[in-house]
């Protein structure tokens, strides 16, 4: 089978999960966007559902998952993540972001491929940067017990205001996010 343009048809799949609602999302739409017949997509994918967990899957890895920004404090490190150009940059992740996770109210497994894809590498990217502040003094050791649980803050609030739906946080809710969450926390645990 000619696997040539599933990287088209994968991407394709992502758009229309950022720019739709996920029952408008079908393999006529992507098949008619891609050029490609209907059966050849039915042949790779059987269902909906399949080219959407495929497509899910295709998204990688953030960057900052290999390379950890360093912009010299704990605050421009966590919103250099937040600006990563990562999936086209910080707009266009979080409208894929948003239609993701109105897609996981209604396909089945898809809660647990976005936490697998985006969350957890996410969570682990946060915690790391919080330890590396940590041993660089920039944050006290004792916040080293509640790491886990402050690496999780930012995308579980993500996840939250995403798909609560309606509209799609801005940057200043992330800097919000960070400020008065976050560095607050650990400003709190420092004191």
């Amino acid at each position: 089978m000619d696997r040539s343009l599933d990287d088209v048809v994968l991407s394709t799949t992502l758009d229309l999960l950022a720019d739709l609602t996920p029952d408008r999302v079908t393999l006529d739409e992507v098949a008619s966007r891609t050029g490609r017949a209907k059966t050849t997509l039915y042949r790779r994918w059987a269902t909906k559902t399949d080219l959407i967990l495929a497509a899910v899957r295709s998204l990688g890895s953030p960057p900052e998952v290999e390379r950890l920004p360093d912009r010299g404090s704990l605050r421009a490190d966590l919103l250099a993540v937040v600006d990563s150009a990562w999936l086209g940059g910080p707009t266009r992740r979080l409208v894929l972001f948003a239609g993701l996770g109105a897609a996981a109210r209604s396909v089945p497994g898809l809660r647990e491929v976005v936490d697998a894809a985006v969350t957890e590498p996410y969570v682990d990217i946060y915690r790391r940067l919080l330890l590396r502040a940590i041993e660089r003094g920039e944050v006290p050791e004792r916040v080293a017990s509640s790491v886990d649980v402050l690496a999780a803050v930012i995308p579980a609030m993500s996840s939250h205001r995403l798909e609560s739906g309606g509209v799609t946080p801005g940057r200043d809710y992330y800097v919000a996010v960070v400020d008065d969450v976050v560095l607050a926390a650990v400003r709190g645990a420092a004191g």
